[in-house]
């Protein structure tokens, strides 16, 4: 009887064991599917023409933007230069370890390099992907403007692009191709992030608030004012 027990027993477990090893067998090549697609989809896409440049925050360092950040900005800037769009938006704000609000350091970045006051607008309140957005989406309101390029790597840019639409703004994308980020563990997270995305299911954001009406109207103000020094 204790014989017979114990086989049913070791049988039950070897089918749980089975089940266990396919679900993960069909995970994993899912999560194969999507690393793929992800660089793959950044890689093809496209900007097209729009009424403002966004570029998504990035980390700063006591100098000014790191590398990565810089290689957004720098395709921000040659966007605007080749005309898809009039204005720039930066957005971020301040990080664990950013000195300066990724929106102000970025903006500063790009007078640097020409492009005018009157064509920049920082977003300085923001502390994730969907914040940027919120944030930029504000600004835009704010103007009257509907359609944006989308700047960031190309690896962030189908899950951005999801973000964006999910929220109303009309965008199309531009991503960083080459890079000084080691890209395999960072499309990996990005791989990640959309499976539970895609899993959970994107809610439409047109309730949620912008990172400056979550801080208050002082800092509203200052995220909606236009950045001009001159």
């Amino acid at each position: 009887m204790l014989g017979k027990d114990a086989t049913k027993f070791r049988v039950a477990v070897v089918r749980v064991a089975a089940v266990l090893a396919l679900l993960l067998l069909l995970l994993l090549s899912l999560l194969a599917g999507l690393y793929c697609y992800t660089e793959r989809f950044g890689r093809l896409a496209q900007p097209q023409p729009a009424d403002a440049i966004i570029v998504l925050g990035a980390a700063v360092w006591p100098q000014g933007p790191s590398p990565a950040f810089q290689e957004r900005l720098l395709l921000a800037a040659e966007l605007y230069r080749q005309g898809y769009a009039p204005v720039i938006i930066v957005t971020g704000g301040v990080g664990e370890y950013n000195p300066t609000p990724e929106g102000e350091a970025g903006k500063n970045f790009l007078l640097a390099r020409g492009i005018p006051a009157s064509a920049l607008y920082a977003e300085t309140a923001s502390r994730n992907t969907r914040e940027n957005l919120l944030g930029a989406r504000s600004i835009m309101r704010a103007h009257g403007w509907r359609r944006a390029i989308i700047v960031t790597h190309d690896f962030h840019l189908w899950r951005a692009l999801r973000e964006a639409e999910a929220m109303g703004i009309e965008a199309s994308g531009a991503g960083v191709k080459e890079t000084v980020l080691v890209r395999p563990p960072l499309v990996l997270r990005e791989a990640l992030a959309n499976l539970v995305s895609l899993l959970s299911g994107l809610h439409r954001a047109d309730s949620l608030p912008s990172p400056a009406e979550r801080l208050g109207q002082k800092d509203q103000l200052a995220l909606l004012g236009a950045a001009s020094l001159s």
